[in-house]
């Protein structure tokens, strides 16, 4: 019935409408950007400066603290890639790979043969439990669409239980020279709990957080899942690795959870 209707007024509140509804969801779409932008700010600015607030070791919170801290990751993006025992506790996890003193950290990304690598020390953060450190690389990409490396931004995120037993390790990489790469993020959380005097559970999850709307969202999304499960791969047989190496020149003591630690790991 409508082709019988005089077709130009129709057109014009229907065509009216349509621009109404965009118009609003742009101006919801700008918001949300601004909104990103923010944090994505406040997350780089806390992960870059220590000062006098910098440490030698992870801060431990308690869960009675009172004031409301920032999540440093989306959650919702999150999905599960690996899920396993890890032969080491969860304070030694720290302790040996992600300590200011180990150099866990180079032997990864010498192995991913990643290059000007430059780390930052942990520190305590206004705006989040914990502590935070900056981590810059050169990444190498695989992708024919890709330039052969590009800049890469790591903001990390760790906190150590009051008992020692959990620790939650959490990043966000940002991409610089890669096509959309201002447009998303890729978040990751590990979480580890101690059940046994050398060994923890570990849960590993990541996903693609869009700061801004991507054409090619899915794909990203996709790929981003897949290229960091084998990153995760490679960093866990690195780690074992390197464990091994670190406790094996003593017993590990009975009174402590945290092994001596070898020269070759400092």
């Amino acid at each position: 019935r409508v082709r019988y209707k005089f077709a130009s007024f129709w057109n014009r509140n229907h065509a009216l409408r349509q621009l109404q509804r965009t118009a609003k969801n742009y101006h919801t779409m700008l918001e949300a950007e601004k909104k990103e932008k923010a944090e994505s700010a406040l997350r780089a600015h806390s992960s870059s400066i220590g000062g006098s607030r910098r440490q030698a070791k992870i801060v431990e919170e308690t869960v009675t603290k009172p004031e409301k801290r920032q999540p440093f990751i989306k959650e919702e993006v999150l999905v599960g890639i690996y899920n396993d025992v890890f032969p080491c506790t969860a304070e030694q996890f720290f302790t040996l790979l992600f300590s200011d003193d180990s150099k866990f950290t180079n032997e990864y990304r010498a192995a991913r043969k990643d290059s000007n690598l430059v780390m930052g020390q942990w520190h305590a953060a206004d705006e989040y439990d914990g502590q935070v450190r900056e981590v810059a690389f050169r990444s190498l990409c695989k992708s024919p669409i890709y330039p052969r490396d590009t800049a890469m931004t790591e903001s990390q995120h760790a906190v150590l239980s009051p008992d020692k037993k959990i620790f939650v390790f959490e990043t966000v990489q940002q991409a610089h020279d890669v096509p959309f790469g201002s447009y998303f993020e890729i978040h990751g959380r590990w979480h580890l709990e101690t059940i046994a005097e050398n060994s923890s559970t570990i849960d590993i999850k990541v996903g693609a957080h869009f700061k801004k709307w991507c054409v090619i969202q899915f794909k990203i999304k996709t790929g981003a899942v897949n290229k960091y499960k084998k990153e995760v791969e490679l960093m866990l047989e690195t780690a074992r690795s390197y464990i091994k190496i670190c406790t094996s020149g003593g017993e590990t003591n009975n009174q402590s959870s945290t092994p001596s630690v070898t020269p070759d790991c400092n």
